[in-house]
């Protein structure tokens, strides 16, 4: 059996261990034949030469590694990221690039266009469904290389991330109970309407921009391990549907020489994640996916993800949104470093997963967390949603009592 039962304040959870999982060398090889290393290549050298690139802070939370009995944990803060306040303007706007330089066949970038060009890229249309984050990159990505941009969100999605997409350029439509379903109905409508999806999960048929996407967000990884020089020996990542994980693993067995132990984190609600390596096979989280982490709130694990995290990790577990809402307020309020960290509430899930585990002494020793080990979390959004930020902070919602 690959689960373990322990127990937290909101009752009795379950971590899913990973039977799937290959030897390093195997699922390194495995990885470069998913994504090639030539993707990230030219991920990497396109995005790291576009203005206000840089790499963000690798911030080390000395004081919350002691408490928890570890040598350290860092925090990447992809809050800082091109002033998008998310990881996910990695992925995004680069996948943007990508499919218009297959459509016109040279960069989209501006200062190697002719005005013949300008008008052809001025006609396209780039469609995605999303929670916020993902769209806001695609949007910025269309205002960048002058195309148009048409992006679908879900009932639950706030007006103050609605807002957001209108601020780049975007039209906004409402569509669809959850994500699952507003992804569904903007491929219907980019078919009927000769749009280009550009899509963070990956499908039937459906891979190629996916795999842009995920050579974006390696980027994340690259730059902590090869440019900030640290050496994890446990990440601990959130899910959603799996791109952000796939895409940081993935860079992770490029340019580490072991494998690190990688733990998933899904809301308790879109547990999408645990649910398949529970199973050893994809499945399809069921229900309204009701759950203050929007940006995980997915109920299908993308394919290619799958391909690369059902041979990598080392297990896969759920935390509840007040786990989360914890996390976000230790952030805040606890020393962490020298200044306190405005995290939103997608990201931190990892490091809600990290103080469940370390506090539950038999599954700190089955991760084999000890005083030596080095923790990275991604620290994948700021606030983007400044008054549910308020309301979780202050204790308005998800509070202690």
């Amino acid at each position: 059996m690959n689960c373990h039962y322990f127990k937290n304040q909101s009752g009795t959870k379950e971590i899913y261990f990973n039977n799937l999982q290959e030897p390093f060398h195997k699922a390194q090889a495995h990885i470069k034949a998913t994504l090639p290393d030539s993707g990230f290549t030219c991920a990497y050298e396109t995005i790291s030469n576009w203005p206000g690139y840089k790499p963000t802070s690798l911030i080390s939370l000395a004081n919350l590694a002691d408490a928890l009995g570890v040598r350290s944990v860092f925090y990447k803060n992809e809050a800082e990221r091109f002033g998008l306040k998310s990881f996910k303007a990695l992925g995004g706007a680069y996948a943007v690039y990508k499919c218009l330089e297959i459509l016109i066949g040279q960069s989209p970038l501006r200062i190697h266009r002719s005005p013949n060009i300008e008008k052809i890229i001025s006609k396209i249309t780039v469609t995605s469904a999303t929670d916020g984050n993902h769209g806001k990159s695609v949007a910025w990505g269309a205002q960048m290389f002058g195309c148009k941009c048409v992006i679908f969100i879900h009932e639950k999605v706030s007006k103050n991330r609605e807002y957001a997409l209108k601020e780049f350029g975007a039209r906004v439509i409402r569509a669809g109970k959850n994500y699952d379903e507003s992804v569904k109905i903007a491929t219907e409508k980019a078919q009927k309407n000769h749009w280009h999806v550009i899509s963070d999960t990956s499908y039937e048929g459906y891979t190629d921009i996916p795999r842009h996407v995920m050579n974006g967000y390696e980027i994340m990884a690259y730059e902590a391990v090869v440019e900030q020089n640290i050496t994890p020996t446990h990440v601990f990542l959130q899910t959603g549907v799996g791109s952000l994980a796939a895409g940081v693993t993935a860079n992770l067995f490029r340019n580490l020489d072991y494998a690190p132990r990688i733990i998933l984190v899904d809301p308790e609600n879109a547990d999408c994640w645990v649910q398949s390596i529970r199973s050893k096979k994809p499945v399809v989280c069921e229900g309204d996916l009701d759950t203050y982490m929007a940006g995980l709130a997915c109920g299908t694990v993308s394919i290619i993800a799958w391909e690369i995290l059902s041979k990598t990790i080392e297990a896969a577990m759920s935390v509840s949104d007040l786990d989360a809402a914890r996390a976000m307020r230790c952030l805040k309020y606890c020393k962490n470093s020298q200044h306190s960290i405005e995290a939103g509430e997608s990201s931190t899930a990892g490091l809600a997963g990290l103080i469940l585990s370390l506090n539950t002494p038999a599954l700190k020793q089955k991760l084999k967390i000890d005083d030596s080990s080095q923790i990275l979390l991604i620290g994948s959004e700021g606030v983007t949603d400044p008054d549910i930020y308020k309301k979780i902070i202050t204790g308005e919602v998800l509070s202690e009592a």
